[in-house]
């Protein structure tokens, strides 16, 4: 038995040792993407290949990559084998990676000739092969017009680097020598791991460091288990929309990812089995993908304060899925955009059920927080030639900027990227422009772009480049989503982030309010010429609770601080501000309109005066806005708010709740409408007798009510 002192020595120590790693592949690689974005990741598993360590970074990258090490175990046990030094390469997203351009390399290691566990490293290169510079082709039909996977092959053998397979590998990519940094980068960052667990285990013993991988599994599962016994037992729903124009098509097409999560005991299921059927096409995501996206969020959104630990939560957390959909793609089906795409969906869907999970309970409500950023329009691949004549194709990472989600007891963070990828970046300008034949104009944070409520979500950030050198020539593909709606989903009646925007234009001006709309949605290839802007805007963060509650002294801080303007302050939390905005020290809150504003808002919402607040909650509550009372017939469901009693227990609640539907366009970054946003619309639940904002919802226009929330 390994006593308490010793095992927290060492889980630190593996910890260390896998962190270190990481910051090994960052400094060997000539990429920005590793050095300065940090679009990578490193893992330590156990010798069945459950992940006991997981660097911060991308966490999607490694809290699935226990399937690769499944597939070597499975395949390759005797033929080729693996034995010490040994060191197997893939880009397979039917195997264990997110995409192509998510190479994964891992490798076994042994002490005393017996296998201990395995170490893993993977990094987003910059151009994997395929027909599209940067390694995802937006209109394929099928992974045929994609980059063409590689399985699980061995290219390290007895530590020495195979260059037969290194060239097979590298003479795909556009981009060989950035490519080949990052191998010798992910194999150095493995070797290390190798050696320092090799080092623990003569200092403490291997069979040591087994049990506190051993114990790291059990305890991590049995915390995660005793958090759910601690949340009631329910199901929740949300939908969350993916738009992609399909090869030949001149249209977007609109696909629906839906999650049904249900939590009994010590049980979660998350269930996409309801999703729409999979693309003709890139946005579909492989099973590695939707449990690497799943089981990311559930890290995130569920296990604050608890060890991260993959390989313990994967008992827990059962993925209902039907293959063929698009979030479980069948193959051949094209799957080198999902991470931009379905995978965010997939992401949106378990933050926000999660979230309403929470909120129900007043012991772990704090724990709840709204979605971050999804990944925009401004998102995407960029080509080109340099004017020396040689080539380039890269992502920018531009959109690693948008705003992280409102906190249960605070604001969002502010340009502050995916909460799923806490370790990740985007670049700085000037490591662009020193890698890039480019120049930036502007970037900046954008007001009004984070979701309102009564805690705001993290606004997001415009950035204005166009090609720089003579002869420079520059072309993008944007993944194109977010643009015709919103994706980052507030919680607990809070707004929205703000959409996604993306357009070549011929100055900054070009976006104003004098511009043409609707603007046509992204092609496969954006050509950006030389006097041409680039301009894009990365999402906000999803708000928490009604806006209309939010604190005015907190708007007009806010409004000081140019994160919300004078007209945002009026439109989404009726705070009616005066002075001049760019003198913050005269700005102030009339209070009188506000009251009277916000009156009229609430008035507005149902069509007559709201009911006052009750003193005081009553019952057991099942939402932030919704009660469970006892009553004489049995339970029902009122407003936690003012009392008024909804429905019955076993009735649906929102068909008894005031819904408003509205264009998205209304609070669009820059006043951007897109061709085809007229299918959407964001959906507004209030309280029939006090007007409070119980849920949003973004749906196509027609949709049924999603019955978010069901007692079970």
């Amino acid at each position: 038995m390994i006593d308490e002192i010793t095992f927290e020595v060492l889980r630190h120590r593996l910890d260390t040792i896998n962190d270190d790693a990481a910051a090994v592949l960052a400094r060997l690689s000539g990429s920005h993407l590793a050095a300065e974005a940090r679009d990578l990741n490193t893992a330590i598993m156990a010798p069945d290949g459950r992940v006991v360590c997981c660097g911060r970074y991308v966490l999607a990258q490694v809290v699935s990559m226990h399937l690769v090490v499944r597939d070597i175990l499975e395949h390759y046990a005797d033929n080729p084998g693996f034995g010490p030094g040994d060191q197997f390469v893939t880009n397979d997203p039917y195997i264990g990676t997110l995409h192509q351009p998510d190479v994964v390399v891992v490798a076994p290691i042994f002490v005393d000739g017996t296998l201990v566990g395995w170490c893993g490293s993977t990094a987003h290169q910059a151009d994997v092969g395929g027909p599209n510079p940067g390694g995802i082709t937006y209109d394929a039909r099928s992974i045929f017009d994609e980059a063409v996977p590689m399985p699980p092959v061995r290219i390290v053998e007895g530590g020495r680097l195979r260059r037969d397979l290194e060239r097979e590998y590298l003479v795909r990519s556009r981009t060989a020598e950035l490519n080949r940094l990052d191998l010798v980068g992910q194999v150095a960052a493995n070797r290390s791991v190798a050696a320092e667990v090799g080092r623990l285990c003569d200092q403490y013993g291997a069979d040591a460091v087994a049990a506190v991988m051993d114990r790291l599994l059990e305890r991590t599962e049995a915390l995660l288990r005793e958090r759910l016994r601690a949340l009631p037992d329910g199901r929740w729903r949300h939908v969350a929309h993916v738009e992609y124009r399909p090869h030949g098509s001149t249209t977007e097409a609109v696909y629906a990812v839906r999650l049904t999560m249900t939590k009994r005991g010590d049980d979660l299921e998350l269930d996409f089995t309801g999703s729409d059927p999979q693309a003709p096409g890139a946005i579909n995501a492989a099973y590695p993908a939707l449990a690497g996206f799943a089981i990311g969020s559930v890290l995130i959104y569920l296990c604050g304060g608890l060890p991260w630990v993959p390989g313990g939560v994967w008992p827990v957390v059962r993925i209902r899925s039907r293959e063929g959909t698009v979030a479980h793609a069948k193959w051949p089906a094209g799957v080198a955009m999902s991470t931009a795409a379905t995978c965010q969906a997939i992401r949106v869907c378990v933050n926000a059920c999660v979230a309403r999970m929470l909120e129900a309970s007043p012991d772990l409500a704090h724990l709840v927080m709204a979605s971050c950023q999804a990944a925009g329009g401004g998102g995407g691949t960029v080509h080109g030639e340099r004017g020396d004549g040689t080539s380039y194709a890269t992502m920018t990472l531009d959109e690693i900027t948008g705003g992280g989600g409102a906190r249960w007891d605070g604001d969002g963070a502010d340009s502050s990227g995916y909460t799923t990828s806490p370790g990740a970046s985007c670049a700085n300008v000037e490591v662009n422009e020193a890698y890039l034949p480019l120049l930036y104009e502007r970037r900046a944070e954008l007001a009004d772009t984070g979701g309102p409520g009564r805690h705001r979500g993290g606004v997001g950030t415009l950035h204005a480049l166009t090609p720089y050198g003579e002869g420079a020539s520059m072309t993008m593909m944007s993944f194109g989503q977010g643009l015709q709606h919103p994706l980052a989903a507030g919680v607990c009646g809070g707004e929205y982030g703000g959409q996604s925007v993306v357009a070549v234009v011929p100055g900054l001006d070009g976006l104003g309010e004098a511009a043409e709309w609707p603007l046509p949605m992204p092609s496969a290839t954006m050509p950006i010429r030389p006097g041409e802007l680039l301009v894009s805007v990365s999402q906000g963060g999803g708000g928490v609770g009604d806006p209309l509650d939010r604190d005015p002294g907190e708007v007009l801080d806010d409004v000081a601080d140019g994160l919300v303007s004078v007209g945002g302050a009026r439109r989404d939390y009726g705070v009616v501000v005066t002075g001049d905005p760019d003198d913050p020290g005269g700005l102030g809150v009339d209070e009188p309109a506000t009251a009277r504003c916000r009156d009229e808002r609430r008035h507005a919402r149902i069509g007559r005066p709201p009911a006052p607040a009750a003193p005081a909650r009553g019952g057991r509550r099942l939402s932030a806005a919704l009660d469970l009372l006892p009553g004489g017939a049995g339970d029902v469901v009122a407003c936690g708010r003012c009392g008024t009693v909804l429905c019955e227990a076993a009735g649906n609640v929102y068909a008894h709740l005031v819904v408003s539907d509205a264009s998205p366009a209304g609070r669009s970054p820059l006043g951007a409408v897109y061709e085809g946003a007229e299918r959407f619309v964001v959906r507004r639940l209030y309280c029939p007798a006090c007007a409070v904002q119980i849920d949003v919802q973004v749906c196509r226009a027609g949709d049924p009510v999603l019955a978010a929330i069901e007692l079970i």
